[in-house]
């Protein structure tokens, strides 16, 4: 295919530019992009938005013998920065137009080695996963520069996913932990005490010791729930009122014992909080601080208390959680890609342990591409 007529207009709005695209291009105009504009105002209420359009024609070539097409790539690209800007602006409605030519770059076969699998289709799955734009871009290009020698998109991304993990095997409960003295985090819902409880199961059934620590003291139910899960999982448990109380409490422990330490949930503006389970950390020394983050959240909450909690915490690992309660899960590539801290652990309901899962590149992908959640 190529494109034969290009226009560019602008437009009130997306069904506006629908009209304008089939009355100047006909049944075969496509829109390449659309891009939202402001108009300047003294006055912020009558300042309006207006939409720049880019549309065209695409023609089917003659079949000529297969050779390379030094455009070809660049109309991909120029096709998926279109669908990254639209799905970035929330412009359903435009990703569905762009549905034709998309299908018409998948279906392009140029004079490339046939090894070489298109990423088109599962770059476009990770953005309907809401991977962030600029990690989706960072994919593309370096998946680029392999010039296909690690076969499809797909089974390079579960390799680079491996890579984001903190046991890519998922065969060691240890190092996905990361020590023995281990501190979990994270704002107030994100479900830390019951994956705590799931992680302890996990030693138990491996003939792990493991011991429960708590100092969340700001809910009433908190230490009763912990409580509870200690005395089915026959394991001890102690109560933290205050960071000084912690070098005693661990003392009662062989150092071939985990330590799970779960702490109270902040909404990382709560700045009294934040300072007191600072302080726990500090007496507490843990090896590992795993940041617990909800499937579900908004990416520029996650980004809020993902950028607070490192300034407050030495945060070592990441724990995705609810993941059975989204069908985003762009989240599970780009956050150890934006912050350099690898997934330990993957959780999928509320069964304990067996919605508890070690984080790996498989996993990942199977939730990226497939439907469901690993049973």
């Amino acid at each position: 295919m190529r494109l034969v007529r290009e226009i560019e207009f602008e437009a009130k709005n997306e069904n506006e530019a629908f009209s304008k695209v089939k009355a100047r291009l006909g049944s075969d105009g496509v829109i390449l992009s659309m891009q939202n504009l402001r108009t300047a105002s003294m006055i912020p209420f009558f300042r309006k938005t207006r939409i720049v359009v880019r549309a065209g024609i695409l023609e089917e070539e003659k079949k000529l013998p297969p050779r390379p097409d030094p455009d070809l790539e660049k109309k991909r690209m120029e096709v998926f920065q279109a669908l990254l800007l639209h799905r970035k602006n929330g412009d359903k409605d435009a990703v569905k137009a762009m549905e034709p030519n998309i299908t018409v770059l998948e279906e392009e076969k140029p004079g490339r080695s046939v090894k070489t699998e298109e990423p088109c289709p599962e770059l476009r799955a990770l953005i309907d996963h809401e991977l962030p734009q600029d990690c989706a871009e960072e994919l593309r290009e370096e998946y680029g520069r392999l010039s296909g020698r690690e076969g499809s998109f797909s089974s390079w991304l579960e390799k680079k996913a491996d890579s984001l993990c903190a046991c890519p095997k998922g065969d060691s409960l240890v190092s996905a932990l990361g020590g023995g003295k281990v501190m979990v985090v994270g704002p107030t819902g994100v479900g830390k005490t019951t994956t705590i409880a799931k992680i302890a199961a996990m030693a138990v059934m491996d003939g792990i010791n493991v011991a429960l620590f708590t100092s969340d003291n700001f809910r009433v139910s908190a230490v009763d729930q912990i409580r509870t899960f200690a005395r089915v999982l026959g394991i001890p448990v102690e109560v933290v009122n205050h960071g000084s109380e912690i070098p005693d409490l661990l003392r009662k422990y062989s150092s071939d014992t985990i330590i799970l330490m779960d702490t109270a949930g902040c909404g990382f503006r709560d700045d009294e909080r934040l300072a007191a389970i600072s302080d726990i950390c500090r007496y507490f020394e843990p090896d590992a601080v795993h940041m617990t983050i909800s499937g579900p959240s908004r990416a520029r909450d996650v980004r809020a208390a993902m950028d607070t909690a490192r300034r407050t915490f030495p945060l070592s690992r990441i724990i995705l959680t609810k993941l059975d309660e989204t069908v985003c899960m762009g989240a599970s590539i780009w956050l150890p890609m934006q912050y350099g801290l690898p997934l330990s652990f993957l959780t999928t309901g509320q069964n304990v342990p067996r919605d508890l899962h070690l984080a790996t590149g498989d996993m990942i992908t199977s939730f990226l591409f497939k439907t469901g959640v690993p049973v």
